[in-house]
């Protein structure tokens, strides 16, 4: 029996849902996380180096929990997996309250990396991918702009109540508003596909109708590059170290308020630095969701990587202007955009929709095995210097070698073999033009 008309609204209510997802994971856990450091080690006495750690960990985890993570969600129902995994995230922020030493830290750390796996930056995108066949883009660039929403209103405000009732409390109010955030939306309103409501995707087409039914009745897949080839090509191996590379770009996130503190500036003041990196991150997500749309993947993300470079630039000229400064964190809030937007993109025009979310997952598991060294390294870095200028200088060469590794992975695009609906091989891939 022919489906029925897509109800768009039910499609932006999807995307809405991964807007307060984002929000209330990848922006509160991850992105504030920077202004409880300062008054954590100055209590308890401990090394910046020692407490961010803990997403060292979260890194390390990652990489043992994304090959489940695209096994099990298209697997098993949907609301209940997304729904205990951020529980046990909550969990994991509200027991940092009661923390004496930073080993403790490190354990919520590992909790984030293999529950948090599945919602912070895997969901969105897959559920997203399966809503919108148009406008993708610019809908998935929305929804992860609300991390940057999320870390934007949540670190001043997060600082206030550290000042107000101090960081012990402030970690237990900080998991109970994210657990209002999230769980709602987890628990009664995700559904993976619009099949699951016998609905079609956002621009689907009388045209993608006939296909699609084609397919269904004689049992098709999907085109694209199949899992296990996909995962022996230069490509996929590229898009592993980009993952990576562009994750560690996280490690400074948590250190902008004690960068802007070792410059001279008060807490408040390192507080919204990261605050602008926030605004960043929403405007630019916006922007690189469009950017996508109209001109392509490939070119946008040589774009976000020389925003980067730019912030990067910044930060080491700024002799602790405060315009500067705040400029350099807009441009630098890029690097939100390229791990949370242009990846996903990325990976799906290069290896086709056959087996996405494996190899998307996959490819994500680069983002702990290099990522993991970001937020230790900046720290150590400025333990051993007292400066954060040679972590910058690093965090140049980084970008430089985003652009190379971007570049490699069009180039062998073209020797990749691709399998129609039927299981023919193309003769070549697709085109990548818009």
């Amino acid at each position: 029996m022919k489906k029925k008309a897509p109800r768009l609204h039910y499609a932006w209510v999807i995307m809405i849902g991964c807007c307060f997802m984002q929000a209330g994971g990848l922006g509160a856990v991850l992105d504030a996380a920077g202004v409880f450091f300062v008054p954590v080690c100055e209590d308890l006495g401990l090394l910046r180096s020692e407490i961010s750690m803990y997403l060292t960990f979260y890194f390390i985890a990652t990489v043992f929990a994304m090959p489940i993570v695209g096994k099990w969600i298209t697997k098993y129902n949907i609301n209940v997996l997304l729904s205990v995994s951020f529980a046990l995230v909550v969990v994991a922020v509200a027991l940092m309250g009661t923390y004496t030493a930073a080993w403790q830290w490190w354990i919520s750390g590992i909790v984030f990396g293999l529950a948090g796996s599945f919602i912070f930056v895997v969901p969105a995108p897959i559920l997203i991918g399966n809503w919108f066949k148009k406008r993708r883009g610019i809908a998935l660039g929305i929804a992860m702009s609300f991390s940057g929403i999320g870390g934007a209103a949540l670190s001043p405000l997060f600082t206030i109540f550290i000042q107000d009732f101090g960081w012990r409390n402030a970690y237990f109010i900080a998991a109970i508003i994210m657990a209002v955030l999230v769980l709602p939306w987890t628990a009664f309103v995700f559904k993976l596909r619009p099949e699951d409501m016998g609905l079609r995707p956002y621009g689907w087409t009388e045209e993608d109708e006939r296909a699609e039914l084609s397919r269904e009745e004689k049992h098709l897949a999907l085109p694209g590059v199949p899992l296990k080839k996909a995962l022996k090509t230069v490509p996929f191996v590229c898009m592993f170290l980009f993952a990576g590379l562009i994750a560690y770009f996280a490690g400074f996130n948590s250190h902008l308020p004690g960068f802007a503190q070792s410059v001279g500036h008060s807490a408040l003041v390192g507080s919204s630095l990261l605050t602008a990196v926030m605004i960043g991150n929403v405007v630019e997500k916006l922007f690189v969701g469009w950017l996508n749309d109209k001109v392509g993947v490939q070119l946008t993300v040589n774009i976000q990587l020389a925003m980067v470079a730019l912030g990067f630039i910044g930060f080491i000229f700024s002799g602790g202007n405060l315009v500067m400064l705040y400029i350099s964190a807009f441009l630098f809030g890029a690097q939100n955009s390229l791990v949370s937007v242009s990846t996903p993109l990325l990976i799906r025009q290069i290896f086709g929709e056959r087996d996405f979310p494996a190899i998307f997952t996959y490819a994500r598991i680069g983002t702990g095995v290099i990522g993991c060294f970001g937020p230790v390294t900046v720290g150590a870095i400025f333990d051993a210097t007292g400066s954060f200028i040679p972590a910058f200088v690093l965090g140049i060469g980084i970008t430089a070698l985003g652009f190379i590794t971007t570049r490699l992975a069009y180039v062998y695009r073209r020797r990749l073999h691709w399998v129609d609906a039927d299981g023919s091989v193309l003769p070549e891939a697709p085109s990548t033009k818009c």
